[in-house]
Formats: C-alpha cells, structure tokens, sequence
C-alpha cells in the first residue's frame, strides 16, 4: 500500500519537473525570437543614417562609451554593438575612433554631448537617431 503512494508521488514530482522544464524551454526559445527582432531594429535605425553617407564602399569611424573617458558601460554590449553595426553598414568598412570623414557615435546622449564640446570644431552632426549619431569631419 505505501509502495503505490510512493510510486503515485513519486510519478506526479516527475509530472511537474517535466512541466516546468518545457515552460522555462518555451520561455527561453521565445528569447531568442525577440533578439532576432532586437537585430532587426538595429539594421533600420542605422539604415536610416547610411544612407546619408555619399559613398556605398569605404570607411566609416565608430566611436562609442568606452572611448569617452568616464562614461559608463558594458564591455559586452560594446563588443556586440560594434559587431552589430559593421553588420548593418556593410559594404562599408567599421573603424574604431573618429578619424575618417564619416563616423557613427555610438552613444548615449550625456557622452554625445560630452565627445561635441570636446570635437565640435572638427566635426558636424549629420544625422541621429535612436542614441546613434552621424557627424562628418568639416573641411578647414
């Protein structure tokens, strides 16, 4: 008697980890659509300011927090931003800093606002748009 309410409880313990393993699978595999998605946006926000660029092959100038001096980041979410744009750009070619003509500032607004006061001699804003800048270098 006690052997089958072990085994009953035994079965229903086993019912409910199966169910909660196949929620916490489906909630994981919706995760993953909605990076998808997040890779999308990022293609048509940065689309919008590519195409403002006169050239479709050459160099273009990334600049993004980590090279402003006290701005706050995630080394992970640089790395994957950069990969993320050169993605979105190609056939232009991503270049680290901001000494091409073109360049696109990755920023968000404070160390945008911070990276023109230190470079608004050099260069002007072309286009913006969700916490991505544009600016071209001015001819002098």
């Amino acid at each position: 008697m006690w052997r089958n309410y072990l085994q009953r409880i035994v079965l229903i313990a086993v019912a409910i980890l199966a169910i909660k393993t196949g929620i916490a699978n489906l909630r994981f595999g919706i995760g993953i659509y909605s990076h998808d998605e997040a890779v999308t946006i990022w293609d048509e926000r940065l689309a919008n300011l590519t195409a403002l660029i006169p050239f479709e092959r050459g160099f273009v100038g990334y600049v993004s927090a980590e090279d402003i001096p006290g701005a706050v980041f995630e080394p992970d979410d640089v790395e994957g931003e950069f990969v993320l744009t050169q993605y979105a750009i190609a056939p232009l070619i991503l270049v680290r800093g901001a000494e091409q003509e073109w360049n696109l500032l990755n920023l968000d607004p404070e160390s945008y606002e911070k990276w023109m006061r230190e470079n608004s001699a050099e260069f002007k804003l072309v286009g913006s748009g969700g916490s991505v800048y544009l600016v071209k270098r001015v001819e002098q």
